[in-house]
């Protein structure tokens, strides 16, 4: 293979001392004889080098992109990261994939068969996409093999080889559990081949554990019981300042919500426990970030937010308020124009937290307050939350293995692996960055937007 490079596709190998036997004839050949004996990455790679048309990939291209879907290939961020929004012809498509892959022919390969997975899926269960505006598939390539390598506990490399060795059925079957969001499992198994048995992975359904698909996306029951706490104390700004920003961490601190604790070190009734699921929060909170995929009625929310104050920061990217004058809450446009700006944060678990901190502050547009103050700095409300938390959690015993932060972010990684809801939960500590910030950057009269 490494002939087809160097040399050429027409090179003249010779290979039986005689001409006539070019690099693409003996990888058609080869082709043949891995396809007989189902060895799915090769297949895939060899594909990728003899420029193997994957049927439909244009027309499901363009399928995505007529249900308002936005297309990206490549992993983040941009350039690397390329977005398509409108339909290409097929060489385009194929040599934008290619290039956003960095030449890498399986890679190629499968965001094309990935792609065409996806438009098969729209068309039959639209209600998977539900909230999402723009497919990453890069990023979905890249949970795929993340759950690989934690279900089957080996290294990414060993988890890239057995994500490319899933045959196009196990491809779809991983596909759709993490588009439905089902709690799923993969284990080791093999498979008969010719009286032969070749390594390779099982997928299946383990059934509802934890928060549902709705709880994890919404926070349902967390939104509800703040915006009850905060029906209860409606008030002026003046009122807000000196106390009802305190009534949203103490509805926090006071929420009866079930959660999963995080384990630590301690005593006393308060102390939390460990239940079995340590990674499922960070799990979720990647494949949610991967997806794109935030509660219902997000956007409309974020669109209220940005009417009282000058506009949202992400990681130094804003999104100004006169956006509102420009869009309607509802618009599609809108909520590609917000996804934008979230995808600036390139860890998908890291993103997720943004939206929790944004989903608070949008507690906030349900109270007469008639202005936020200038811009707002999401990532200073969730780097302050996770301050609060490692505090917090150092001054009940834990140490500082447990308390290891993700040298990309800074966040600790049991935040991310903290539930929503609860004592220990991420919404606690965000609120109570919320009123923090908030409270600190309010004006003491009323300020004028942009």
């Amino acid at each position: 293979m490494v002939a087809a490079f160097c040399r050429g596709p027409d090179w003249d190998t010779e290979i039986y001392g005689e001409p006539g036997s070019t690099v693409t004839d003996l990888l058609t050949e080869l082709y043949g004889k891995v396809g007989a004996t189902r060895q799915w990455a090769l297949i895939r790679y060899i594909s990728g080098i003899l420029k193997k048309k994957v049927e439909a990939l244009d027309e499901a291209c363009t399928s995505l992109l007529s249900h308002q879907k936005h297309l990206t290939v490549g992993l983040p961020p941009e350039p690397r990261e390329k977005t398509i929004s409108a339909p290409l012809p097929y060489e385009e498509l194929t040599h934008l994939i290619d290039e956003a892959s960095d030449k890498n022919m399986s890679v190629s390969i499968l965001t094309q068969e990935i792609m065409v997975y996806l438009a098969m899926y729209i068309r039959t269960q639209p209600a998977l996409f539900a909230e999402m505006f723009r497919l990453r598939i890069g990023l979905i390539i890249q949970v795929m093999a993340t759950e690989l390598a934690q279900s089957l506990s080996c290294s990414a490399e060993e988890a890239t080889e057995s994500l490319m060795n899933l045959s196009p059925s196990d491809m779809k079957n991983l596909l759709h559990h993490i588009l439905s969001g089902k709690e799923f499992g993969v284990e080791r198994s093999v498979r008969s081949l010719d009286s032969a048995l070749t390594p390779a992975v099982s997928i299946r359904e383990v059934g509802p554990v934890g928060a549902t698909k709705t709880e994890r996306a919404g926070i349902i029951r967390l939104k509800s019981e703040i915006k009850q706490q905060l029906d209860k104390r409606r008030q002026s700004v003046s009122e807000l300042k000196s106390g009802g920003l305190h009534s949203l961490e103490v509805s926090m601190e006071a929420s009866q919500l079930s959660g999963h604790s995080i384990p630590q070190s301690g005593t006393g009734e308060d102390r939390p426990f460990k239940d079995g699921r340590q990674g499922q929060w960070q799990r979720r909170r990647r494949l949610d970030g991967a997806l794109n995929r935030v509660p219902v009625g997000f956007y409309q929310k974020v669109w209220k937010i940005l009417q009282k104050c000058h506009g949202l920061s992400v990681e130094g990217f804003v999104l100004p308020s006169s956006t509102t004058k420009e869009m309607t809450p509802g618009e599609i446009k809108f909520a590609v124009h917000v996804e934008s700006v979230l995808n600036r944060v390139p860890q998908p678990e890291y993103r997720q937290l943004f939206v929790e901190a944004i989903l608070v502050l949008t507690m906030l547009a349900e109270v007469e307050v008639h202005c936020l103050g200038s811009i707002i700095a999401v990532e200073k409300i969730v780097h302050l939350a996770n301050d609060l938390f490692y505090e917090e959690q150092k001054a009940l015993g834990a140490d500082d293995n447990m308390l290891e932060k993700d040298p990309a972010t800074g966040i600790c990684t049991l935040l991310y692996d903290s539930a929503p809801s609860g004592r220990f939960g991420t919404m606690t500590y965000l609120s109570k960055a919320v009123v923090a910030y908030v409270q600190e950057f309010l004006p003491s009269s009323g300020c004028t937007m942009q």
